[in-house]
């Protein structure tokens, strides 16, 4: 028997609760197909300039790190205290689970290459490393606080963009892509629920585990006010060897743009985004019994929501063909299929080589 089952047994029997047995949130995936989003604007914005370097080949590395913390139940806080079950003497519900991770930190590093075609056309690839870092709290003996750790390559991106119009003050493209299974479904570590290294949960992995497909639809404005928008998403296909899917996303983000000097361009920005729950259920982080998410991040419902976020950075060209930006981005609203740990912000750095 595991270690949170006869630990809930024992639990449920003192406590007397229960007539039948006890038993009883942004995948790293997701944050790198984020990054992924904005190294497509980035790549649409620099192509847009007066090309210098005369290579038709640009290049990217971006840093991003995001922290999830505390709680919310649609736009609703929730303690901690409310989230955890406390065990004896106290009501397990689907809202409550004996093993609550309290911080969740984020960081993938992205390289991205371009090459341009011709004027109208160009190709992109993409390939994340992605490291993660949840601290947890629980109820479950030897288990009172603990962390767990993944690291690995994510999910790589194709994707060829085209030029629909272009004036001379005015740019469209469209940009579609596909992204390969090449991350992690299969993550493991020591956790309470069980003896030994066992899958983890869905924030854990570093992958998809499906072929998705990324479009994007970007407008850029270069006259007497620099500012672009786009409409994005992230469709999901197919279910993955573990018998799920993530949630498909859909975003509208605008950036405006300032000219501090010729070379140093502070920008603000807002986004919206929409990402659905995970479809299906990885079976093997699930208990038996009534209650069988050990915690919330186990649930694949308690996935997805809406997110409102504001941006802010500064985009400095430092040489004829290199831009280094740095950006700083916290939600403003959050509207999420909780309880679910909310996100605090993120924070990111890109240099790149312009075409």
């Amino acid at each position: 028997m595991n270690k949170l089952s006869s630990f809930s047994i024992v639990m449920c029997i003192t406590a007397g609760s229960y007539s039948s047995l006890c038993m009883a949130q942004s995948t790293p995936s997701e944050f790198a197909e984020l990054s992924l989003n904005e190294l497509f604007e980035m790549d649409i914005a620099d192509d847009t300039a007066k090309a210098v370097a005369g290579s038709p080949w640009t290049f990217a590395y971006n840093f991003k790190f995001a922290e999830f913390r505390g709680y919310l139940d649609g736009d609703a806080k929730r303690a901690d205290s409310e989230v955890l079950w406390q065990g004896q003497g106290t009501q397990r519900s689907d809202e409550n689970f004996p093993i609550l991770p309290t911080v969740i930190d984020q960081q993938v590093h992205v390289f991205s290459m371009g090459y341009r075609i011709n004027a109208d056309w160009r190709v992109h690839a993409s390939m994340p490393y992605i490291t993660q870092s949840t601290d947890h709290i629980s109820i479950v003996p030897d288990y009172d606080h603990f962390t767990i750790d993944s690291d690995g390559s994510g999910d790589a991106v194709l994707s060829v963009s085209h030029r629909l119009i272009a004036t001379s003050e005015d740019i469209w493209w469209f940009t579609a892509g596909v992204s390969l299974p090449t991350g992690s479904i299969d993550e493991k570590g020591d956790t309470p629920r069980d003896v030994g290294n066992q899958q983890l949960p869905y924030t854990m992995q570093l992958g998809s585990g499906t072929y998705d497909f990324p479009v994007e639809f970007s407008y850029q404005s270069m006259g007497k006010h620099d500012f672009s928008l786009s409409m994005s998403a992230m469709i999901r296909t197919g279910k993955n060897d573990r018998d799920y899917r993530l949630g498909n996303s859909y975003s509208l983000s605008g950036t405006y743009r300032f000219n501090a000097t010729a070379n140093i361009k502070p920008f603000l920005g807002l986004a919206y985004q929409y990402r659905s729950a995970i479809h299906g259920q990885d079976d093997e982080i699930t208990l038996a019994g009534a209650f069988p998410y050990p915690a919330s991040i186990t649930n694949p419902r308690l996935y997805g929501g809406k997110k409102v976020s504001a941006e802010m950075g500064v985009r400095w060209k430092f040489s004829e063909t290199y831009a280094l930006s740095v950006s700083f981005s916290k939600p403003i609203y959050q509207n999420l299929n909780g309880p679910q740990p909310k996100e605090n912000f993120q924070s990111g750095i890109t240099l790149s080589r312009l075409m």
